[in-house]
This record gives structure tokens, C-alpha cells and sequence, in this order.
């Protein structure tokens, strides 16, 4: 199965964004380990599922090579700011029990996954710019 509808993937991530701090908190009032467990790994299963069914404008279906999580580089530079930018805040901001352990390797995961995009955003521009594609310049895309 590969998604894509810009809207349908949109849909799916809000939908996500939203359920998972709604079951990270019910699950929090449990034991806070709970929460931060089911947050870790409901946002690694979530960046997996984007990466492998997620396609861009003009990808195909077949599958992606296992670097690549993204269709194009500069969405792959974004997320990896994003995910590398969480991972700072996750290490420097869990210094109170019983958030240290779950706080630091919170951010060792979004650390990884923020090292996957990099990759990927790398790894992706130059693929690209071994084929030869440059980035259209704004006068040509507007007219």
C-alpha cells in the first residue's frame, strides 16, 4: 500500500499528532514510564510508516531504497532539523525524576531518527545531482 494523496497523508499525521499525546497522557497518569515509552515508540512506528508507504509527487510504488525517507531532499534537511531539535530539548530539559532515563533515551531515538533523515537528505541530493536534475529556477516553475 503506498499514500499519495497530499491530503490523505496530512490526515493521517494530524490524526496521529493528536491521538498520541491524548494516550501518552491516560497512560502517563499510570506511571509516567508508561507515557514516555508509549510516546517513543508510537513516533518511531509512525516515522517508519511514513518513510516506507509516503510517496511524493511523480514517485512510483516500488519500493524505496532503505536510506531514503523521503522523496525530496530539502523534506528530508526539514525533518532532520526537527527531529535532531526535539533530541536537544529531550537531553537538556529531563533532568528531574523520574524523566532522566526516559528523557535520554528519548533522545537517543529522535537522535537516530534524526540522523536517518540527514542521511536521506543527503544521500537523496546526490542521487539527484549525479542524474544530472537541478532545481527549476523560480521564473521557469511560475511560468
Amino acid at each position: 500500500m503506498r499514500i499519495s494523496s497530499p491530503s490523505a497523508q496530512a490526515g493521517i499525521v494530524v490524526v496521529a499528532v493528536i491521538l498520541m499525546p491524548m494516550i501518552g497522557v491516560v497512560l502517563a497518569v499510570v506511571t509516567p514510564w508508561w507515557g514516555a515509552t508509549w510516546m517513543l515508540v508510537a513516533t518511531t512506528v509512525l516515522v517508519v510508516f511514513a518513510a516506507r508507504t509516503f510517496r511524493g509527487a511523480g514517485e512510483t510504488s516500488a519500493p524505496r531504497p532503505w536510506w531514503q525517507m523521503t522523496a525530496a531532499p530539502l523534506a528530508s534537511a526539514l525533518l532532520s532539523v526537527v527531529f535532531l531539535g526535539q533530541a536537544a530539548f529531550s537531553l537538556f530539559s529531563a533532568w528531574s525524576p523520574p524523566l532522566v532515563v526516559s528523557g535520554n533515551l528519548g533522545a537517543v531515538i529522535l537522535l537516530a531518527i534524526g540522523a536517518a533523515y540527514a542521511n536521506s537528505a543527503i544521500r537523496r541530493a546526490l542521487a539527484l545531482r549525479a542524474a544530472g536534475c537541478s532545481r527549476p529556477r523560480l521564473a521557469e516553475a511560475t511560468e
